[in-house]
């Protein structure tokens, strides 16, 4: 991958999962911490009052000079991965459609990351 590429997509990180952070908070009453966890361009360690726990992370998973794509996940205590969404380098929620061609998606990459919280909360505490 092209350091200036991988460069130019860190740059937004720290706003964007700031966003999500905040997000989460004011939905939910919650724990979150950063951690580093290899191979991501940041994490989140989310615990709710019961002690339930996921990891919200980040990794760039494709970049080249004219564009880059990362994904969302939020990662399991037996790490099992749920993918949120795709993001391009403008960490706006696409997809990638039958022709090839990645489109924004109809739901932000926050409201798909607050949705993936929601289910997966939902699994853990029934």
């Amino acid at each position: 991958m092209e350091q200036s590429a991988i460069m130019a997509f860190e740059r937004g990180v720290d706003a964007f999962m700031l966003s999500l952070k905040n997000g989460l908070m004011s939905e939910y009453p919650l724990h979150i911490a950063h951690i580093t966890v290899p191979r991501c361009l940041d994490c989140l360690k989310v615990v709710d009052a019961s002690g339930s726990c996921l990891q919200l992370r980040l990794v760039l998973v494709g970049c080249r000079p004219d564009v880059s794509f990362g994904r969302l996940s939020w990662v399991t205590e037996d790490g099992r991965e749920h993918i949120c969404c795709y993001l391009n380098a403008d960490y706006e929620a696409v997809k990638c459609k039958s022709n090839g061609l990645w489109v924004k998606e109809r739901h932000s990459a926050k409201d798909n990351c607050l949705r993936g919280w929601s289910r997966l909360h939902s699994v853990m505490s029934s």
